[in-house]
């Protein structure tokens, strides 16, 4: 029995590489070392890299202004009519949603010297998906789903699992990722913020670095119609609670839900012909991951790649982001190198692709991980 399939019918994004999941650039290992500008964060005086979509930052309606040419291309390219956009599910994904207006309406307060200013004035996650759907004249409500660094991916997930059980007919699904000093500050006290660039799984690697994106997923539960390129087959979510900031080091966690997601779609190993790693270029995330993926792939691991040294960790975006930029990169034909790897890790049995790869039909695997052991693996089909 073969498993449910959802076609991926439109596709967008913006981020540091541009509004457009075009971005990857082909042709070799041409722009191996990569590193972005850095950002000024005036309020505690610290500069550090960051990956951003334009430079303005501070207006109020940047989200708005995103999120509208985004979902509007995704929209327009799944020629969906406005009868069936208005029935579409809509599902967002993200860890901070619009947390820099409260902060900016915080510095205001300071700024006014308002008595017992709030830190956090605007709370909840419902105003995103508020404006969205009465932009698009979507009726449905929208499901916010914050899950750390999964939060896009684990809304990919079930936005599949709903169209195959027959509860939707199109599912819109936006993971969102925009600038705020909460987030970026809290890295900084972690000490994960690497220095200059993001190099995962080389034994020179020093932190990760974040970054903005936002990016929208139009599924289908019709596979007739669409002869849509891409699809995706479902996949895995489980808990890991042996720490708050990363999996298990050993990889069995990581080992186990990639498994878990092969055996949910049918798909054996030797189907798989890629692995997007999440590939954070942190100690303990990449330890985890590469043990992980040998331990599920103990007879020959399939080459392996990472999307965030061409756009920052952009945390609970990722999942839809890295989805759009992989997804098109195969159906232009290639798997895209790792920039910024250069030497094998001798504590590591993984080195992902120093240079791009040809990207046959099949199945690939797409590995997500977050704080508080969130781990989702989605696996989607190249026609």
């Amino acid at each position: 029995m073969s498993p449910a399939r959802s076609p991926i019918i439109g596709l967008s994004c913006a981020s540091y590489l541009g509004t457009e999941p075009s971005g990857i650039p082909g042709g070799g290992a041409s722009n191996l070392n990569l590193s972005p500008p850095c950002i000024q964060l005036e309020s505690i005086g610290l500069s550090m890299p960051y990956y951003m979509i334009g430079d303005d930052v501070d207006n109020p309606d940047r989200p708005f202004v995103i999120l509208e040419d985004v979902i509007g291309k995704a929209l327009a390219r799944s020629e969906l009519d406005q009868q069936e956009i208005a029935k579409t599910g809509l599902l967002i994904g993200s860890s901070s949603y619009d947390l820099h207006r409260s902060e900016t309406a915080y510095q205001q307060q300071l700024e006014a010297e308002v008595e017992s200013p709030i830190a956090v004035p605007f709370t909840g996650h419902h105003r995103l998906g508020e404006w969205i759907g009465e932009r698009f004249a979507i009726s449905s409500e929208a499901f916010n789903i914050s899950s750390a660094c999964t939060s896009s991916a684990n809304a990919l997930l079930l936005a599949h699992n709903m169209l195959s059980q027959g509860r939707l007919d199109h599912a819109l699904v936006v993971g969102i990722e925009l600038f705020n000093e909460t987030t970026l500050c809290g890295f900084a006290g972690l000490q994960l913020l690497a220095s200059h660039r993001i190099a995962p799984f080389d034994p020179a690697r020093d932190g990760v670095i974040l970054g903005e994106s936002c990016s929208a997923v139009v599924l289908s539960a019709r596979n007739d119609g669409h002869p849509a390129p891409l699809a995706l087959l479902g996949g895995s979510s489980c808990a890991d609670p042996y720490s708050i900031t990363s999996a298990n080091p050993d990889g069995s966690t990581i080992a186990r839900v990639l498994k878990d997601a092969m055996q949910e779609t049918r798909i054996e190993k030797s189907a798989v012909r890629a692995i997007k790693a999440h590939g954070t270029a942190t100690l303990m995330n990449d330890t985890a991951e590469a043990r992980g993926i040998a331990a599920a792939f103990p007879d020959a691991i399939p080459p392996v790649t990472a999307i965030k040294p061409y756009t920052g960790h952009t945390l609970g975006a990722c999942g839809t982001l890295e989805l759009a930029l992989f997804g098109n990169a195969l159906t232009r034909g290639f798997i895209p190198h790792t920039p910024n790897f250069e030497n094998a890790d001798p504590e590591l049995d993984l080195s992902p692709l120093n240079n791009d790869a040809d990207a046959d039909s099949g199945i690939y695997l797409l590995n997500y991980f977050g704080f508080g052991g969130s781990n989702t693996v989605v696996v989607m089909e190249k026609a």
